[in-house]
């Protein structure tokens, strides 16, 4: 896996998640006023952000560079 690869599936990866988050918020199926809600997509995007961070280390691990 080259690092281009890498970066394209988090971009689109990214846009995607993003995306299934924004349409839920605009529809009115998550609120942020709601506290479970906000919550959810706080956590929802935590996670996204962590998984993200642990990939790449990973990968730098893979090909030496860390």
């Amino acid at each position: 896996m080259n690092l281009l690869s890498f970066f394209y599936q988090f971009i689109i990866g990214g846009a995607i998640f993003f995306i299934g988050l924004i349409f839920p918020l605009l529809s009115g199926d998550f609120s942020w006023k709601k506290r479970e809600d906000r919550l959810t997509l706080i956590f929802m995007t935590l996670v996204f952000s962590l998984y993200l961070i642990f990939q790449t280390l990973w990968y730098l691990y893979a090909v030496g560079k860390l």
